[in-house]
């Protein structure tokens, strides 16, 4: 795939009650270390994007700092964009543990159909029972500035960023693959859920 990989992982995960979600694991491995290995089937670079501290060093995966920390997942993004040597970025947060490779494929499949029609997008984000999901997405590196643009503003909002891009969204409602894949963990209680679920030997494909 020509695109590099991002995997945001500088959230304070309040909600998982300062537990750092991309440390947390499922069948032995961190949900980091997932999808890096998960990435690596498609994308030769994948970088660990954090906001001002280093929560883990992963070998082999370059590690970006926020540019403007502070910022949500908008700094990461924004940071992601502008150390990218592709002319895409495959962005992926690290509370999606089940993301696969093929997501972003698919993603990346459509964009170069919707060019092949004389469009240029910005990038893909899909989209379940009309919710985005814009942290397991793809964007131009091209469309940094405009995510500085909208950080300079003190606008954090990623989907108010989109609004001034030509972003393809994908629904992929009603479709069971792509649900398990955008499925999130953010509470202690869903990460319960998860441990047990495993305990009991029950798989996310």
């Amino acid at each position: 795939m020509q695109a590099e990989g991002l995997i945001l992982a500088g959230g304070r995960s309040r909600r998982m009650g300062g537990i750092h979600k991309g440390i947390l694991t499922y069948n032995g491995e961190t949900f980091t270390q997932r999808l890096i290995n998960e990435l690596r089937r498609e994308i030769v670079c994948v970088r660990i994007s954090y906001g001002s501290e280093v929560r883990e060093d992963y070998g082999g995966c370059p590690i970006v700092m926020d540019i403007y920390p502070g910022c949500g997942p908008m700094g990461g993004i924004h940071a992601g964009l502008e150390s990218c040597e592709s002319q895409w970025l495959a962005v992926a947060a690290c509370d999606m543990p089940f993301l696969k490779a093929r997501l972003f494929c698919f993603l990346m499949d459509r964009l170069s159909k919707t060019k092949g029609e004389g469009i240029d997008c910005d990038g893909a984000v899909p989209v379940l029972g009309g919710r985005i999901h814009p942290l397991a997405a793809v964007y131009q590196t091209g469309t940094a500035g405009i995510f500085e643009e909208q950080i300079r503003k003190g606008n954090y909002r990623v989907q108010d960023v989109l609004k001034r891009l030509n972003i393809l969204y994908v629904d992929l409602t009603g479709q069971k693959i792509w649900e398990k894949m955008l499925q999130n963990i953010n509470t202690a209680e869903e990460y319960e859920g998860l441990a047990k679920r495993a305990q009991c030997g029950g798989k996310h494909e």
